[in-house]
């Protein structure tokens, strides 16, 4: 580090650990005793400012990934992955400590016009990959913390009754399917949990389900929680699990063919029968069965910190789009009182 002259102003020349490059910088002094007195201050800055470590955009992701692929799901991983790249094709490989608002800004208004709702997804993935690296000493403050998107509005969430439930069931020919699809719409389990789920979480005598981590499936969110049985349920597992003991089918509760379920598969098979139905709304899909779930809760008055509790959600404030159910069955329920 050392000061130099040129034209009237005196320069300082110094290695930036964090650029990983040397630099140079005015003093904005033209007196050589200022200049030295800003050379003493900027050291002085230097000496309490945490240092970050130097490491690519590329090499910090697959770092990250690895820490991914080991406690999230594949689902997640594929998220980062592809947050990732995009960033990676947009800004190019640079250390991550030099990546600037006025780049991720860009980045993000390009992809907000192109995928409005895949720009929140990539911006919630980024901003946690940096929040991690920040955890690791490769920065000390997060970039992405900058950035706001606008507020997409949302509609509330399309659901059905067991009416609409029976009709779509109506014309579906796999069996397999009738019954997914009847157990999704009655515990409000996502696909993932669904498709995942093996016998040993199924405890009958006790009409409990307990949806939790396992080495080959990861909760979204982690967060592990038990769904009690109703009896229609019950019939349908009680059922399937005669089979289960009587023909030694495979551990999980649904399966094809002796293997577990492809996610895809079954979402494109909802979608279809969806398809083939008049009068059904066609925007439904196969997570609509969810949120039919929670639906018909929160209009039988169910409050909506059991829903949560039954769906899985961190916050309470996901589970707030059903609240205007919750309030319409409020109101039924004073009109009681007219009578």
């Amino acid at each position: 580090m050392f000061l130099f002259k040129r034209g009237n102003y005196y320069y300082l020349q110094f290695f930036s650990e964090i650029e990983n490059r040397t630099k140079r910088i005015s003093t904005g002094y033209k007196n050589k005793n200022d200049a030295f007195k800003f050379l003493s201050e900027f050291k002085d800055t230097l000496k309490h400012k945490p240092k970050d470590k130097f490491i690519t955009l590329k090499a910090f992701e697959a770092e990250y990934l690895k820490h991914i692929k080991l406690n999230f799901s594949r689902s997640y991983y594929t998220t980062v992955e592809v947050s990732f790249r995009l960033l990676n094709n947009n800004i190019g490989n640079i250390p991550i400590n030099r990546i600037s608002t006025y780049q991720l800004e860009k980045f993000f208004n390009e992809t907000f016009n192109r995928t409005k709702e895949g720009a929140r997804t990539y911006l919630i993935a980024l901003k946690s990959a940096f929040n991690k690296a920040i955890k690791w000493g490769y920065l000390s403050d997060n970039v992405f913390n900058q950035i706001k998107i606008p507020s997409i509005p949302r509609n509330n969430p399309l659901f059905i009754n067991e009416v609409e439930l029976n009709q779509i069931l109506k014309n579906v020919n796999n069996p397999n399917l009738v019954d997914l699809y009847t157990f999704a719409f009655h515990t409000g389990m996502r696909l993932g949990e669904i498709i995942n789920l093996t016998w040993n979480q199924v405890t009958l005598s006790e009409k409990l389900i307990r949806v939790a981590n396992t080495k080959e499936f990861m909760i979204k969110g982690k967060k592990e929680r038990v769904i009690p049985i109703n009896e229609k349920l019950f019939k349908l597992l009680s059922n399937k699990l005669t089979k289960y003991y009587t023909l030694q089918e495979p551990e999980y509760v649904f399966n094809k063919n002796g293997f577990r379920f492809n996610a895809n598969y079954i979402s494109k098979s909802f979608k279809k029968t969806v398809r083939a139905i008049k009068g059904i709304n066609q925007g439904l899909h196969f997570h609509s069965l969810r949120h039919s779930f929670a639906s018909n809760l929160a209009k039988n008055g169910v409050s909506l910190f059991i829903i949560k509790e039954l769906l899985g959600h961190r916050d309470i404030s996901t589970t707030q789009i059903y609240s205007h159910l919750t309030v319409d069955a409020l109101r039924n329920a004073v009109k009681v009182l007219e009578g």
